[in-house]
């Protein structure tokens, strides 16, 4: 029976002289429990797939807004735009080059071995890391517009068109609409 009794005391003499070990191991498991969906759905969020406009998704897109912008322009009435396409949308990579020289056969060798740069949030995520983007590039624009016999409506909108989208006024031609 005293042997009983000496067992819960030792406990809590160790309780006791431990107290601090204790509770901060107990805080911690506690924490590693509690779910963290807050920073879950945030790191998820951070990191989806961009969603990224095709060529002529882009093309139609722009000229949408062109088509809202020129309308607006005095004695235009209403206006049509189509974009020509010179060149897609380029993406460039992050990558680590390693350059090695082999020098053997009295013949020097150098060959080159690239890697392209990977960013890794664990195992659920990975993506390349882009070192830049191309937009595509406009190759030319049709515009089609009400008011196209006025010369001074013709040329605002060849310089409104040319300043948003990078063309000159030679590759806009703007055609009265019937």
């Amino acid at each position: 029976m005293d042997q009983l009794n000496k067992v819960p005391q030792k406990i809590i003499q160790f309780l006791k002289k431990n107290k601090f070990v204790l509770l901060l191991i107990v805080i911690g498991v506690v924490l590693l429990l509690l779910p963290s969906s807050s920073d879950k759905s945030k790191s998820t969020e951070d990191h989806q797939p961009e969603e990224t406009l095709s060529d002529t998704d882009y093309a139609e897109s722009m000229e949408k807004k062109l088509e809202e912008l020129l309308s607006m322009v005095d004695g235009a009435g209403q206006v049509r735009v189509m974009l020509t396409l010179q060149s897609g949308c380029r993406t460039e990579y992050h990558s680590d080059v390693q350059t090695t020289t082999d020098k053997s056969d009295e013949k020097e060798q150098t060959s080159e071995q690239r890697k392209t740069v990977i960013l890794s949030e664990g195992s659920a995520y990975d993506k390349a890391a882009i070192s830049a983007v191309e937009y595509p590039q406009f190759q030319g624009a049709l515009i089609l517009c009400e008011g196209a016999e006025r010369s001074a409506v013709k040329l605002n909108l060849i310089h409104a068109v040319s300043a948003l989208t990078g063309l000159s006024s030679s590759q806009i031609t703007v055609v009265k609409m019937k």
